[in-house]
């Protein structure tokens, strides 16, 4: 056997696991040969050992005192595999001590002499409890299943003898006087290991932002509770208020990211389902009204915050050094801002018109120097339109900006009652002089008519010398100031986030309430409003931007030109309109529920621009398939059984791909969502007949291999492809036929033997 290579020891050991799950008989000598073999020094054998060893204690089919005597033997050689480094067989190793704990216990109720078994599980149970804390997260959720366990054995169950399970293991099984197992300290350490176990649900990422959340943790906490409030009711108090405690919505308040928001879905899910299976197991239960009461709770708080998630729009995606430039540029604008123009200088007071001579109340009291608002006649407008107008202007005005213009209009009027006119003085007639005029007054006329013909004569050359300025060309504005390559993308980026604006002020328009019915027929941009901002943006994204980096930017594909052998180049997308294709994106995704006719109205113009292209003989990479698995991709984790709208955002995108059904089959082979993955199966073969075959592969796939989902494949393979259903099941009866043949050969032979040995 030691000569023997590692692959065909792992192949006899294959063998003999068929064997023993054919006939579970054999298990025992199985077990018992192969231990020697799984601690030697090959990992593979390690790590096949491992795995056996937790399906072994695992398994219904091996009677219950069969595996209590097949643990205590296996204990050694556990303690062996718990010193491992792989992550795989710790995993293993930790998941059949969960199973083994129980049984160990058992039997030491059962002999009360054996302090070495004892000693080899308490030194495994160190181990777990230190790996439940620094593992891999595979191992330490093996860790809390082993822990879960631990409460239950170590904890009373039903003191009520006529109530009791004799299958049960519990601390009730444990002799007062037992020398070994001390009743006081086995209990303390479930109470210590509960609240340990609870603790992850007391920690709030709102009080600390450094604080690690990890959903798959804290699911399984969540699962495991379950066990201990159904079958120990003295801690279902506890375990219930920390439950209740937790928030699982609180994980958006550290970053509102498609991760964040799809762990508090989750989270949130499993909070509801643990609580509704728990009154449902006792309706009549003190706990019943309570949690019913949490339960709509929680149910509006998620409501608010979706709500609310949908109303904002998703940060942009930077680096953390990009985020950090960017914010201590906007600071240092902004200080140099202050510094300029500082804030607590009053707004200078309104202009006052000059008016000598009389003035209407008009004039008064207008403060305006705008020629069409002094020119109009407020008479012609409606006495309570002019009221409403009165009071919403000051109601809008601030009392600094009031008490300005008061200032104004008070000063304007002291003026006017200061002003005294001029009085009017005689016009000598022509050949008359003043009898007051003294000797030398004509001389002084004289003088004051030349001055005033000099400076008549010098406005006349001025005015002469500006027209000549004039008409020396056309007069033409300074160019704009040329901008850097990155100057210009981040303008484009803020025009793009403003009209992304302007589509939020809309409201949300589903795929079924459209207003347009004329189909292709239709304008693309008729009228200003959603969908009109919608289909700008999309082309901008898909042709307005050139679509493609000039010739500098190509990329090089791998491969060459099969007709002049040179290596073949592929226009890529501009930056900008990658970056505008990623703003839909995040719009889309942030809440795909009331968006899905972005995302068809998008997805509709790549697929048309692709193909326009290709006919146009442009070597560019198509974006139709990258963006619709990427859109995809992010819709699918969020998906829940009552999103039925989704089957038409299949039905009306474009093009359906082979990648995209395979998504639409992991779906079906989700618990909670197989029933909306086979209606979209469905609904696609039966209302778009060029995808049914690729309906049909997928089902069929699932008929042959999946055995949760047969029944509801069966059913739609009868109708569209019954000859396939004939074939598999025609197959399948010869396998069955065949591999009963084989053990029974087997059984006969004596391989059990000859494999071990």
């Amino acid at each position: 056997m030691a000569a023997t290579p590692v692959a065909d020891q792992l192949r006899q050991l294959g063998d003999a696991r068929a064997l023993v799950l054919g006939d579970p008989v054999y298990w025992p000598q199985v077990l018992h040969g192969i231990l020697p073999i799984v601690s030697g020094p090959i990992v593979e054998l390690r790590r096949w050992g491992a795995d056996f060893l937790a399906e072994t204690f695992s398994t219904p089919v091996v009677d219950i005192n069969e595996k209590q005597s097949l643990a205590v033997t296996c204990l050694d050689t556990m303690v062996r595999l718990m010193d491992e480094k792989e992550a795989g067989i710790l995993k293993s190793v930790v998941q059949c001590s969960a199973s083994v704990y129980p049984l160990v216990f058992r039997y030491m109720c059962n002999n009360r002499d054996d302090q070495a078994t004892w000693d080899k599980m308490d030194m495994i149970k160190s181990k777990i409890l230190s790996l439940w804390d620094s593992g891999p997260v595979g191992v330490r959720l093996g860790c809390i299943k082993f822990v879960q366990r631990v409460i239950l054995v170590q904890s009373r169950g039903v003191t009520d003898p006529r109530l009791a399970d004799r299958s049960e293991i519990s601390l009730t099984m444990v002799p007062t006087n037992h020398p070994v197992l001390s009743l006081p300290a086995l209990d303390a350490e479930a109470q210590g290991l509960l609240d340990r176990l609870l603790s992850i649900l007391h920690e709030d990422p709102r009080l600390d932002k450094t604080l690690i959340y990890d959903p798959a943790l804290i699911t399984a906490t969540l699962n495991n509770l379950s066990v201990i409030v159904k079958t120990r009711a003295p801690l279902a108090h506890k375990i219930l208020s920390a439950v209740m405690n937790f928030n699982p919505l609180a994980i958006i308040a550290k970053a509102n990211t498609v991760k964040n928001r799809l762990m508090m879905q989750c989270m949130e899910k499993t909070v509801r389902v643990l609580l509704m299976n728990i009154a449902r197991a006792n309706q009549n239960g003190p706990y019943t009204a309570k949690i019913s009461q949490h339960i709509t709770r929680l149910s509006q708080a998620k409501a608010e915050v979706l709500e609310e998630l949908s109303r904002k729009r998703p940060a942009p995606s930077q680096t953390q050094p990009e985020a950090e430039a960017i914010k201590r540029m906007k600071v240092e604008n902004a200080q140099a801002q202050a510094v300029i123009t500082p804030t607590a200088t009053p707004p200078p007071p309104p202009p006052v018109a000059v008016i000598t001579g009389p003035m209407t109340y008009g004039q008064l009291y207008t403060l305006s120097t705008d020629v069409a608002m002094t020119s109009f006649d407020g008479q012609q407008l409606p006495i309570d339109l002019v009221l409403q107008i009165i009071v919403g202007s000051i109601n809008s005005l601030s009392q600094q900006t009031l008490q300005t213009a008061i200032a104004a209009v008070n000063s304007r009027y002291t003026a006017l009652m200061a002003y005294v006119p001029p009085a009017s003085v005689p016009i000598p007639q022509d050949g008359q002089v003043s009898q007051a005029a003294q000797p030398g007054a004509e001389e002084t006329q004289g003088e004051q008519v030349e001055q005033r013909d000099i400076e008549k004569k010098e406005e006349d050359e001025e005015e002469e010398e500006e027209e000549r300025e004039l008409q020396l060309g056309k007069f033409r504005l300074p160019p704009p100031t040329s901008l850097a390559p990155e100057e210009m993308h981040d303008i484009a980026i803020q025009a793009i986030d403003r009209m992304f604006s302007v589509v939020d002020q809309f409201d949300k328009t589903s795929l079924i309430s459209r207003k347009s019915k004329l189909g292709a027929n239709r304008l693309a941009a008729s009228n200003w409003d959603r969908e009109g901002w919608i289909a700008v943006l999309t082309r901008l994204a898909t042709r307005g931007m050139g679509d493609t980096a000039p010739d500098t930017v190509k990329e090089e594909v791998k491969g060459k030109d099969e007709e002049n052998g040179e290596i073949a180049q592929m226009q890529v997308p501009t930056a900008l309109s990658t970056a505008i294709r990623e703003k839909l994106y995040n719009f889309v995704i942030a809440d795909f529920r009331g968006r899905m006719d972005v995302a068809v109205s998008w997805l509709n113009e790549e697929w048309y621009n692709d193909q326009v292209m290709s006919r146009a003989g442009v070597n560019r990479e198509p974006q139709y398939r990258k963006w619709m698995m990427k859109v995809m991709d992010g819709i699918f984790p969020f998906l829940e059984s009552k999103d039925r709208l989704f089957m038409r955002l299949l039905s009306e995108i474009p093009e359906v791909t082979v990648e995209l059904m395979q998504k639409v089959k992991m779906l079906c082979l989700d618990p909670d969502r197989a029933m909306l993955g086979i209606q979209m199966l469905h609904y696609l073969a039966m209302l778009r007949p060029p995808v049914r075959d690729m309906c049909m592969d997928v089902l069929e796939d699932l008929y042959q291999n999946h055995v949760e989902v047969r029944v509801q494949a069966q059913k739609l393979l009868q109708k569209w492809r019954p000859e396939a259903l004939a074939a598999i099941d025609n197959a399948q009866n010869n396998t069955q036929n065949a591999n009963g043949m084989t053990a029974t050969l087997v059984q006969r032979n004596g391989a059990t033997t000859a494999t071990i040995n």
